[in-house]
Formats: C-alpha cells, sequence, structure tokens
C-alpha cells in the first residue's frame, strides 16, 4: 500500500468517524418559548432538553422561564438558581381534555404544591432535532384558568446545540487535515 492510499483511507476514517461522532453528540436542544394568554400573561424564556421522543420523555438541564404581566406572574427556573425553583415536565400521551392534534404536554409549576401552574399542548413531540412547534393552546391556573390569546404571536422554537466533545473532536480532525496539508505543500515546493 502507498503513503498516498493509506493517507487517503486515515483522512477517510477520520472523517467517517467525525461525522458519526458528531451526529452521536449533538444530544441538546436548546428552546425558546414566546406566548401571550388572554389575561395579558407573557410566558418568555428558554429551557435546554436532552433526548426526548414519541414514547420517552426529555430530560431537562436547564430552564428559565419568566411569567409576568397577567394574574400569574411567576419566574419558572431551575433549581440551580438561588431563586426558589419551579418544576418543569412533559406528559402524554394525550388524554381526552387536551385540544385535537396534541402529542405531548410541557407544563411549569410553582413547587412546592403545583400551584400555580401553567400547561402548553404542543403539537408535535420534543426531542433533540429543535425546529418551531406549533402551540395547540395552553393554560395559565392560580384558581382561575386563562388560555392562550389567539391573536398573538405564540411560538416555540428550538435549535440543536453539539455537545463541547463534538467540537473538540471537529477541532482536532481539523488540524490533523491542515498539518497533512501543510507537510504535502512543503514537500511540493
Amino acid at each position: 500500500m502507498t503513503r498516498s492510499t493509506s493517507r487517503l483511507l486515515a483522512v477517510a476514517a477520520l472523517l467517517i468517524g467525525g461525522a458519526v461522532c458528531a451526529s452521536a453528540d449533538s444530544v441538546y436542544a436548546v428552546w425558546t418559548l414566546d406566548a401571550t394568554f388572554t389575561d395579558g400573561l407573557t410566558a418568555v424564556g428558554t429551557f435546554t432538553t436532552s433526548g426526548g421522543s414519541s414514547s420517552v420523555s426529555p430530560s431537562f438541564v436547564s430552564w428559565d422561564v419568566t411569567f409576568s404581566g397577567g394574574t400569574l406572574e411567576h419566574d419558572f427556573i431551575d433549581s440551580s438558581s438561588t431563586a426558589p425553583p419551579g418544576a418543569i415536565l412533559t406528559e402524554f400521551p394525550p388524554n381526552s381534555s387536551w385540544p385535537t392534534g396534541t402529542d405531548e404536554l410541557l407544563g411549569f409549576a410553582s413547587e412546592p404544591g403545583f400551584t400555580p401552574y401553567v400547561d402548553f399542548f404542543l403539537g408535535s413531540v420534543l426531542t433533540n432535532a429543535g425546529g418551531t412547534m406549533t402551540l395547540l393552546g395552553a393554560d395559565s391556573c392560580d384558581g382561575t384558568c386563562y388560555v392562550l390569546d389567539a391573536q398573538a404571536d405564540n411560538t416555540l422554537t428550538g435549535i440543536t446545540v453539539p455537545e463541547p466533545s463534538a467540537i473538540v473532536f471537529l477541532g482536532t480532525l481539523l488540524s490533523i487535515l491542515g498539518a497533512m496539508a501543510s507537510r504535502r505543500r512543503r514537500r511540493v515546493s
């Protein structure tokens, strides 16, 4: 086997390994929520998930969603923060009281006691793929319940974020390829 053939095989193995590693390690999705309720309550913030499918709830890595304006003002934050924690969860399969087409419920609640709470009805499940999620409805309850304002631009958008190990692997791969190209140029000149 010639040197150029063995180098080509090494580069191909690195590229294939990098592609497999990068796709396997893209395990986080950062979701941005922006919703308005009929009583003027707004829900704005982000949460990060890992995993999730049509039969498995995602793990929530962190969250910071603030509800302000209407009757249910509350800052639902993760338990690693210094302020009082809130709970975040998903539920499925849909039950008969959910809007038609709901695949998953995303809920926020105050701890302890889970009152007040806010439930969002999602048109698809939360996964690492991210994307734009359809909010089919929501309930905001603290004794009295309010629903999403149909006139507002209610959105839930997620972006996939690679795990740091994938970024390190990609950097190493690019460094090796750069060094090989540099050696080749020096030999030619």
